[in-house]
């Protein structure tokens, strides 16, 4: 679901070394997935992406400023319109593309943002609101229009079967330990299949489609 961290729009005067900048948003994702924010720093940030201080606060005046464009570049992505004209496909890219995400380089850095939106508000609930609303809204979609095309019945619930096939995905990369993390970016696939079995199974039994 990401890609390397972009660049902020540079402002008047000398032009920006785009290489800086990129150095500088990999190194504050990396250090933030690390160490959370209580523990993030300016300098910290510049030793680890082997650039300047004086860059670096050229750049951004604020641990806040560096955090929140690094968080903008690599983890609020375009929205994703997946309509593929099956629930089941839908489903399919839906886990593939959570699953590329926690399993790629940002993916503790996510983790990490939705859980201290909790304990900085402030700072972090505008992002991860923008995030949280689009994904989910999207997702629920999903779910409506296969009940609109038959494929479950009217009474079935969005929340529930994206709770039940979210919370797994969730679930299976937090209890993986880290030794096996190749193994499961392997399995991916194979893995998604097998969910998406077991709650469509669930859920067309307990919301069977209308009878024609």
């Amino acid at each position: 679901m990401s890609t390397d961290p972009g660049m902020p729009v540079p402002g008047p005067g000398r032009p920006r070394d785009a290489e800086v900048d990129r150095k500088a948003l990999r190194a504050a994702l990396a250090l933030y997935a690390e160490l959370g924010w209580a523990k993030f720093t300016l300098d910290a940030v510049a030793r680890r992406a082997g650039i300047g201080k004086a860059a670096l606060y050229r750049r951004w005046p604020s641990r806040e400023k560096l955090i929140a464009d690094a968080i903008e570049s690599a983890l609020v992505v375009p929205s994703f319109d997946i309509d593929t004209g099956t629930l089941r496909q839908d489903l399919r890219e839906l886990i593939g593309s959570m699953l590329a995400h926690y399993l790629g380089p940002y993916g503790l850095a996510g983790l990490r943002l939705h859980v201290e939106a909790r304990a900085y508000p402030e700072l972090f609930s505008p992002v991860t609101g923008v995030i949280r609303k689009s994904r989910v809204l999207e997702a629920r979609q999903m779910i409506r229009r296969a009940i609109a095309r038959g494929e479950l019945g009217p009474g079935a619930s969005p929340t529930l079967i994206l709770d039940t096939l979210l919370g797994a995905v969730l679930q299976h990369v937090l209890a993986t330990p880290e030794e096996l993390r190749e193994d499961m970016r392997a399995q991916a696939p194979a893995y998604a299949d097998r969910l998406i079995d077991f709650v469509l199974t669930a859920a067309t039994a307990l919301y069977p489609p209308a009878a024609d």
